[in-house]
Protein backbone atom coordinates (compact mmCIF):
# COMPACT_ATOMS: atom_id res chain seq x y z
CA UNK A 1 0.00 0.00 0.00
CA UNK A 2 2.91 2.38 0.73
CA UNK A 3 4.03 2.30 -2.91
CA UNK A 4 0.48 2.95 -4.12
CA UNK A 5 0.15 5.97 -1.85
CA UNK A 6 3.57 7.30 -2.86
CA UNK A 7 2.77 6.93 -6.57
CA UNK A 8 -0.64 8.55 -6.13
CA UNK A 9 0.82 11.52 -4.25
CA UNK A 10 3.37 11.98 -7.04
CA UNK A 11 0.64 11.72 -9.69
CA UNK A 12 -1.44 14.35 -7.88
CA UNK A 13 1.53 16.72 -7.70
CA UNK A 14 2.44 16.15 -11.35
CA UNK A 15 -1.12 16.34 -12.71
CA UNK A 16 -1.08 20.09 -13.54
CA UNK A 17 2.19 19.68 -15.44
CA UNK A 18 0.85 16.68 -17.34
CA UNK A 19 -2.30 18.67 -18.17
CA UNK A 20 -0.16 21.60 -19.43
CA UNK A 21 1.77 19.27 -21.73
CA UNK A 22 -1.44 17.72 -23.07
CA UNK A 23 -2.94 21.18 -23.63
CA UNK A 24 0.18 22.26 -25.54
CA UNK A 25 0.09 19.07 -27.63
CA UNK A 26 -3.57 19.67 -28.54
CA UNK A 27 -2.86 23.32 -29.42
CA UNK A 28 -0.03 22.33 -31.75
CA UNK A 29 -2.30 19.74 -33.37
CA UNK A 30 -4.94 22.42 -33.99
CA UNK A 31 -2.33 24.73 -35.53
CA UNK A 32 -1.12 21.91 -37.80
CA UNK A 33 -4.70 21.51 -39.01
CA UNK A 34 -4.64 25.12 -40.19
CA UNK A 35 -6.52 26.82 -37.34
CA UNK A 36 -5.27 29.24 -34.73
CA UNK A 37 -5.57 28.91 -30.97
CA UNK A 38 -6.48 32.30 -29.56
CA UNK A 39 -7.11 34.07 -26.28
CA UNK A 40 -9.26 37.19 -26.13
CA UNK A 41 -9.28 40.08 -23.72
CA UNK A 42 -11.45 43.15 -23.24
CA UNK A 43 -9.62 46.46 -23.39
CA UNK A 44 -12.65 48.69 -22.78
CA UNK A 45 -16.45 48.53 -22.81
CA UNK A 46 -16.38 47.87 -26.57
CA UNK A 47 -12.68 47.21 -27.18
CA UNK A 48 -11.10 43.77 -27.50
CA UNK A 49 -7.89 42.03 -28.54
CA UNK A 50 -7.13 38.57 -29.85
CA UNK A 51 -3.73 37.03 -29.19
CA UNK A 52 -2.16 33.82 -30.41
CA UNK A 53 -2.24 31.48 -27.40
CA UNK A 54 1.08 29.84 -28.25
CA UNK A 55 3.13 32.95 -29.03
CA UNK A 56 1.26 35.82 -27.42
CA UNK A 57 1.36 37.73 -30.72
CA UNK A 58 -1.43 40.22 -31.31
CA UNK A 59 -3.68 38.88 -34.07
CA UNK A 60 -6.55 41.36 -34.12
CA UNK A 61 -7.87 44.34 -32.25
CA UNK A 62 -11.24 46.04 -32.46
CA UNK A 63 -13.57 48.53 -30.86
CA UNK A 64 -16.82 47.09 -32.12
CA UNK A 65 -17.95 45.17 -29.05
CA UNK A 66 -19.01 41.53 -28.72
CA UNK A 67 -20.23 41.28 -32.33
CA UNK A 68 -16.82 42.26 -33.67
CA UNK A 69 -15.09 39.87 -31.31
CA UNK A 70 -17.37 37.01 -32.37
CA UNK A 71 -16.60 37.75 -36.03
CA UNK A 72 -12.85 37.78 -35.30
CA UNK A 73 -13.12 34.45 -33.48
CA UNK A 74 -14.75 32.74 -36.48
CA UNK A 75 -12.72 29.71 -37.49
CA UNK A 76 -10.35 29.96 -34.54
CA UNK A 77 -10.11 27.69 -31.54
CA UNK A 78 -10.52 29.58 -28.30
CA UNK A 79 -7.92 28.57 -25.70
CA UNK A 80 -10.69 28.01 -23.14
CA UNK A 81 -11.66 24.91 -25.13
CA UNK A 82 -8.28 23.39 -24.22
CA UNK A 83 -9.17 23.66 -20.52
CA UNK A 84 -12.81 22.56 -20.66
CA UNK A 85 -12.15 18.82 -20.90
CA UNK A 86 -10.08 18.52 -17.75
CA UNK A 87 -12.36 20.13 -15.18
CA UNK A 88 -12.30 18.01 -12.03
CA UNK A 89 -10.17 15.25 -13.52
CA UNK A 90 -7.90 13.71 -10.89
CA UNK A 91 -5.32 11.01 -11.59
CA UNK A 92 -6.54 7.43 -11.41
CA UNK A 93 -5.45 5.52 -8.32
CA UNK A 94 -5.69 1.82 -9.18
CA UNK A 95 -5.54 -0.30 -6.08
CA UNK A 96 -6.56 2.49 -3.70
CA UNK A 97 -10.11 2.73 -2.39
CA UNK A 98 -11.84 5.82 -3.80
CA UNK A 99 -12.43 7.23 -0.32
CA UNK A 100 -8.72 6.93 0.49
CA UNK A 101 -7.67 8.56 -2.77
CA UNK A 102 -10.00 11.50 -2.01
CA UNK A 103 -8.56 11.81 1.50
CA UNK A 104 -5.00 11.76 0.14
CA UNK A 105 -5.85 14.45 -2.42
CA UNK A 106 -7.33 16.69 0.28
CA UNK A 107 -4.31 16.11 2.51
CA UNK A 108 -1.76 16.83 -0.26
CA UNK A 109 -3.33 20.17 -1.16
CA UNK A 110 -4.46 21.35 2.27
CA UNK A 111 -2.68 24.58 3.19
CA UNK A 112 -2.14 23.15 6.68
CA UNK A 113 -0.18 20.14 5.36
CA UNK A 114 3.56 20.87 5.63
CA UNK A 115 5.65 20.49 2.46
CA UNK A 116 8.05 18.35 4.52
CA UNK A 117 5.31 15.80 5.21
CA UNK A 118 4.30 15.60 1.55
CA UNK A 119 7.97 15.26 0.57
CA UNK A 120 8.39 12.36 2.97
CA UNK A 121 5.43 10.48 1.51
CA UNK A 122 6.32 11.33 -2.12
CA UNK A 123 9.99 10.50 -1.66
CA UNK A 124 10.88 13.84 -3.23
CA UNK A 125 13.03 16.74 -2.03
CA UNK A 126 11.03 19.46 -0.26
CA UNK A 127 12.04 21.94 -2.99
CA UNK A 128 10.35 19.81 -5.67
CA UNK A 129 7.18 19.48 -3.60
CA UNK A 130 7.06 23.28 -3.19
CA UNK A 131 7.41 23.73 -6.96
CA UNK A 132 4.53 21.33 -7.57
CA UNK A 133 2.14 22.53 -4.88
Amino acid sequence: MDDLVREYVRALLEAPFVADEERLRRAREIVRSGRRVVQDSRTSATGWELRDWLTGALIARGDDGPAGLRAALAGACHADELYAEEQGVAPVAPGLPVSLSHAIEEWVFAPSTPDDDVATVAGWPVRKVREHR
